[in-house]
């Protein structure tokens, strides 16, 4: 087996392999793993391989386009809010928002409060009870596509039992229909003519 090379360093270094070792560099004729050529020394790690510029990942090499507001805002298109109303939960917390808001700031307005005041309190009641009924919504659809899945498990689960059992089923009858016929063919052979 061949000999540790640290070990032969450990008992005679010299300056120039101590200078070597410290700074993780491989000395004359020495193999070194990739994780002795790091410097453990000064406390810095080498930078993540992981990590790209720009924190974005793009596998074809260069730098991905940074987009301004602008840009981003030219992506909305008018055929969006046209189907607002058909994304999942978005009607219903809408209209609990109108509702509220036009409850309070009615009550506010009736109450005698400035009517900008009264408008403010329905705004603000408004984006308030739609972004909570929202995210409510979201949270009810999220569990219950949990408990279907886990339904659908469930179910595969019973499937396959009843598929096995079936299967176990079939291969005792078969057992059975097997060692009847090879009892009937003993008692047949039993009584032959002479």
């Amino acid at each position: 087996m061949a000999a540790d090379t640290r070990d032969l360093q450990a008992s005679n270094p010299t300056a120039q392999s101590q200078q070597q070792i410290a700074s993780g560099l491989p000395q004359d004729g020495q193999k070194t793993a990739v994780y002795e050529t790091f410097d453990q020394t000064s406390g810095q790690l080498p930078p993540s391989a992981n990590l790209h510029p720009g924190g974005a990942i793009n596998t074809a090499g260069g730098r991905p386009k940074d987009l301004s507001v602008g840009e981003a805002a030219k992506t909305i298109q008018l055929k969006d809010f046209k189907t607002i109303h058909q994304r999942p939960c978005v009607r219903d917390s809408l209209l609990y928002g109108i509702c509220g808001g036009f409850v309070v700031g009615g009550l506010r307005a009736v109450l005698g409060a400035p009517l900008p005041r009264a408008a403010n309190w329905a705004v603000g009641i408004f984006v308030g009870t739609s972004f909570v009924t929202y995210e409510t919504c979201q949270y009810q659809r999220s569990r219950q596509r949990e408990g279907m899945q886990k339904a659908v498990e469930i179910i595969d689960q019973k499937k396959a039992e009843k598929e096995r059992k079936l299967r176990e089923a079939r291969a005792e009858r078969l057992e059975q229909k097997e060692s009847e016929r090879k009892e009937r063919e003993r008692s047949r052979s039993r009584w032959k003519f002479w």
